[in-house]
């Protein structure tokens, strides 16, 4: 997560990652889990500009890594899942950092 973070440059979001819990995990044997921080929220102004879409609501860093795809999600200006997926139903373990690779936002 850090290293998408990264990617995307926004100082507020890298303050929501200092604070980041896990509270909720995915049933279907993916690694993907629901997020909640006590970090300060990224301006609508922000995430209108980092969406593909123009919305000022959600925002998406996107990356693969071998046959897994990591997408962390920004909800209203916040961290609010962190997706890793290979498959419908696909069990699969976070990739490493280093093999996450192709980052793109939209």
């Amino acid at each position: 997560m850090v290293r998408l973070v990264t990617f995307v440059d926004v100082p507020s979001l890298s303050e929501q990652v200092a604070t980041v819990r896990v509270v909720s995990t995915c049933d279907c044997g993916c690694a993907s889990v629901g997020l909640r921080t006590e970090g300060p929220q990224v301006p609508a102004t922000t995430v209108a500009r980092l969406s593909d879409t123009g919305r000022d609501d959600y925002f998406a860093v996107s990356a693969s890594g071998g046959d897994v795809s990591v997408v962390l999600h920004v909800l209203s200006g916040f961290v609010g899942e962190l997706e890793i997926f290979a498959g419908e139903g696909v069990p699969v373990a976070a990739p490493h950092a280093d093999t996450v690779i192709n980052i793109w936002i939209g």
